[in-house]
């Protein structure tokens, strides 16, 4: 099998397993067996396979065809520039997050100017609910290299790629593993992120078969999707400091409601949207 039959029928397979973007998809699983950039197949269109790399792509594709995540089959998701490791255990890095990294980033912007001011201070301090790969927690670190990151995460199995792609990467953050809130009680922080359980189970049901791949414990927010966000505003007061801030994501559809619950709280609050419009972020303080 040349390198074009390889590749229509890649695509071919994928289609009829309904996936989206199946040459997309059949082309970067073959790039990933002959460590080829997705042009160079082109270039190289007739160079044969062997058996052995037909046989393993021919893998790949079946698993692609089963709705396995490209993400887990190629164990990387790009996310804020950086690189990071992602299998089963871990939800897969989303474009959309990125917003609120970018709004931590623009925090360290006033930040920095305010600590010049006063001639210097303590680094901030932040903490990242619900870590899951990492990625918050390790693009802060390594965007704010100044600034104290903590990740936590009810799963150990999550923190263990948490913990690996932080080493990978070269960042220092503290793993505290526990169920939402309760690993970082008793300390006051600066900054809380994160990227919750949002998802209703009525909207769990209706999503893509990928999807069912990924930790259901990592979409799953209760009845109305609304139960952490319920929590950490009801805790939030004794969690800051006194001028201490929240950024959460959102689901697209619950600005609103969850600006609303910090706001019965007394926060300040407002909601930012992603590329597409739709409201992705809160920030309470």
């Amino acid at each position: 099998m040349r390198i074009i039959d390889a590749l229509l029928w890649g695509e071919q397979e994928l289609n009829l397993a309904q996936v989206e973007n199946p040459r997309w998809d059949a082309d970067l699983l073959l790039g990933h067996i002959l460590s080829l950039r997705r042009e160079q197949l082109y270039l190289e269109r007739d160079q044969a396979l062997s058996s052995d790399q037909e046989a393993a792509y021919k893998r790949l594709i079946s698993c692609r065809a089963e709705r396995e995540p490209l993400q887990y089959i190629l164990k990387h998701q790009e996310f804020m520039g950086l690189d990071f490791y992602v299998d089963e255990r871990v939800l897969i890095p989303r474009a959309d997050t990125e917003i609120l990294v970018e709004k931590v980033l623009e925090i360290k912007k006033k930040w920095k100017h305010s600590a010049d001011e006063a001639g210097g201070g303590a680094p901030p301090r932040i903490a990242d609910l619900c870590t899951g790969s990492g990625a918050l927690a390790i693009s802060i670190a390594h965007y704010w290299p100044q600034a104290e990151v903590v990740g936590t995460d009810l799963s150990r199995s999550a923190l263990d790629v948490a913990q690996f792609n932080g080493e990978r990467l070269g960042v220092r953050i503290k793993w505290r593993q526990g169920d939402f809130l309760v690993p970082i009680r008793g300390d006051v922080w600066d900054l809380i992120v994160s990227n919750p359980p949002y998802v209703t189970q009525e909207e769990y049901s209706e999503l893509a078969p990928e999807i069912a791949k990924e930790p259901s414990m990592a979409f799953l927010g209760g009845v109305d999707g609304l139960d952490f966000y319920r929590e950490l505003a009801r805790e939030a007061r004794s969690l800051l400091k006194e001028k201490g801030m929240i950024l959460v994501e959102i689901g697209w559809q619950q600005g609103d409601s969850v600006a609303r619950l910090f706001q019965q709280q007394g926060f300040h609050t407002r909601i930012f949207q992603d590329l597409g419009g739709r409201d992705r972020v809160v920030f309470a303080r």
